[in-house]
């Protein structure tokens, strides 16, 4: 993008700086190559380029990396100069593309900032699409096999997550439906918090909304090709990992645990955490479950886990009446954000990330 006028202003004169990016999306774990474009109408002396990686979501904005691409560059009066770059997208970079659809909740971009002895300008956010590695694909093709419908994709702040990152992505879905088991607000939300790409990844797996330290696991490069290899390696591990998240449902939660406990009532805010109303599950049996089987007619199991938004309507119009009556009945305007957490830690990402 163009910003001409915010550099004249810091004393650049005429120069403009177009960030250009590739149209298709970058691979998680790899690099990014594009190229910054400079023409000056007047001399100008640049000490700096550097690049912003910043994903945003409705919790806010987060830089994620940052990446100084050029410096003491002289642009003649009237002369144009490409500088190319190719800079590695860190390990907690969130994907925004699986299995070539776009998925919405995180917008991911890269902002230019271009500096002189005068002072500095950030640039506008130029759009960027990161597709999954192999991996993430793995994961959520697992989830859409076994009968697990997509909700959302969001940001938690790393300090929140016990990660050594700015932000991680967690990964928030319906539960399976089991066969004979009626959709409706007793089905639970389970998040998984993934970090990390195909040379090893962490996974956090926690009821959605409850307060307790997750599940955490742990894949390494060996890990990951073992579960390739094997024939029902990924949906035995993937489905371990949600029964135990699962079994958590009968459990109350320790008391006082989790942010904002002390201000969180014993009523219906507090029911949504413990047992969900006679919902079973006990693990994925070789066949998918019926919200699995439909995902898996419309576009194959690779599908099946985005396959959810677009059969949302049959079994999401049983879910979403029950769980916005049950959210308003707990004073929460947005069941979606209750179950998020984004109460909690909606003001980390403004206070903490607040700079652009």
């Amino acid at each position: 993008m163009v910003f001409k006028k915010i550099l004249a202003s810091l004393g650049l004169g005429g120069v403009e700086v177009d960030t250009v990016l590739p149209p298709h999306p970058a691979p998680a774990g790899g690099h990014l190559s594009g190229q910054v474009n400079l023409r000056a109408r007047s001399a100008t002396d640049i000490t700096a380029i550097t690049l912003y990686l910043v994903a945003s979501s409705r919790a806010g904005e987060v830089e994620l990396a940052r990446f100084p691409v050029a410096g003491g560059i002289h642009v003649g009066d009237g002369t144009q100069q490409q500088i190319p770059f190719s800079v590695p997208l860190p390990e907690h970079t969130p994907f925004t593309v699986l299995f070539g659809q776009q998925l919405p909740g995180i917008q991911l971009g890269v902002r230019t900032e271009v500096s002189v002895a005068s002072g500095s300008a950030k640039g506008d956010f130029d759009p960027l699409l990161v597709e999954a590695a192999d991996v993430h694909q793995r994961i959520m093709d697992t989830l859409g096999l076994i009968g697990s419908r997509f909700v959302r994709s969001e940001l938690r702040p790393g300090h929140l997550t016990g990660l050594p990152v700015p932000a991680a992505q967690a990964i928030t879905f319906w539960a399976p439906l089991p066969e004979g088991q009626p959709p409706g607000p007793h089905v639970p939300q389970v998040t998984f918090t993934v970090l990390g790409g195909d040379a090893g990844a962490t996974v956090l797996a926690d009821l959605a909304g409850r307060p307790g330290t997750p599940d955490r696991y742990t894949l390494s490069a060996e890990d990951i090709r073992r579960l390739s290899n094997t024939e029902g390696g990924w949906s035995g591990e993937v489905d371990r990992w949600l029964v135990n998240a699962l079994a958590k449902l009968n459990q109350a939660p320790a008391a006082g645990v989790g942010s904002g406990a002390f201000l969180q009532s014993h009523g219906p805010a507090h029911a949504q955490y413990g047992h969900r109303g006679g919902y079973k599950y006990s693990g994925y049996h070789g066949r998918p479950s019926m919200a699995g089987a439909v995902a898996m007619g419309v576009g194959g199991a690779a599908l099946g886990f985005l396959g959810g938004m677009m059969i949302g309507d049959m079994i999401g119009d049983a879910f979403e009446p029950d769980v916005a009556e049950a959210a308003a009945g707990a004073g929460l305007e947005d069941p979606g954000l209750a179950d998020a957490g984004f109460g909690d830690f909606g003001g980390d990402f403004g206070g903490d990330f607040g700079e652009f």
